[in-house]
């Protein structure tokens, strides 16, 4: 979500390199924003005609009870593909799940692997910023249950989200969503329930240089008819533009509350086509 200084007017940016708008596909491609490391999708969609990629690596452990849960997922990716000025489709896969659970009191290792589900969806820009009022757009999106046995809730699970931004200055940019997410799964009574819980993230994006940015971020969950806690996270990372159609990414992460992952690490390449 941060923006790196520019010649030209300021503009919003949510994820950790400039932004332009919708108004910058009658001009060109407009400057390279991902939708990742970070929690905090931004609300700049790809402009018509050009493809972006994001996909990445993320590992995260967990240890409860004197069991250590470690969890890789690889390659997660999102494909975005600007179709109209305002509007862009978002096709994402979780990857590959490869889970380890191992502990003192445990007679053996459990692994298992296989493929998690995919997501459909699309990003509506709604707005720039204007003064007070933030730049905004809604995401709505879908799983798709194509997953194998453990890695999948085998329904279409809805969510969307609003995301908004202010430019704070020259360097300076916050970002922040809020929204819904639904999941399938068995309850107590072993019925199959699809619950909600409320998304938050709050993000705070630096530009370093033309090419470097770094973010800090707070993100989580709050059960609405879901089982459990919150869960609550802060994370930071950091991206370098290889070129203005390429960025690498790493960020890192701590869980604040009992129902988050205690910690969570993971390094990402996203690309835009054409250059």
């Amino acid at each position: 979500m941060t923006r790196r200084p520019t010649k030209t007017p300021p503009v919003v940016a949510l994820m950790l390199i400039a932004l332009g708008s919708p108004a910058a596909a009658q001009e060109g491609a407009g400057e390279l924003v991902t939708d990742r490391p970070d929690q905090t999708e931004s609300s700049v969609v790809v402009p018509p005609g050009y493809v972006q990629i994001e996909a990445g690596w993320t590992f995260t452990r967990n240890d409860d009870g004197g069991a250590r849960l470690e969890v890789h997922e690889l390659p997660g990716t999102l494909v975005r593909i600007g179709v109209a000025e305002r509007v862009e489709l978002r096709i994402g896969w979780s990857g590959l799940v490869f889970e380890e659970l191992r502990g003192r009191d445990l007679p053996f290792v459990l692994d298992q692997d296989g493929a998690g589900d995919a997501e459909l969806g699309a990003k509506i820009y709604l707005g720039e910023e204007r003064g007070a009022r933030p730049e905004i757009a809604l995401l709505v999106a879908s799983s798709v249950p194509v997953g194998e046995d453990a890695f999948t809730t085998d329904a279409f699970d809805p969510s969307f989200r609003l995301s908004l931004a202010h430019t704070l200055s020259e360097r300076l940019s916050l970002g922040y969503n809020l929204g819904m997410e639904w999941e399938t799964g068995a309850g107590d009574d072993g019925r199959e329930r699809t619950l909600g819980s409320a998304i938050y993230t709050l993000a705070l994006g630096i530009g370093l240089s033309e090419r470097w940015g770094a973010f800090v971020e707070l993100f989580g969950t709050a059960p609405t008819s879901a089982a459990g806690g919150p869960a609550n996270s802060f994370d930071g990372g950091f991206t370098y533009l290889i070129r203005d159609n390429m960025q690498l990414d790493v960020a890192g992460g701590v869980g604040l509350s009992d129902a988050a992952d205690d910690w969570f690490v993971g390094v990402g390449f996203s690309v835009r086509v054409p250059d």
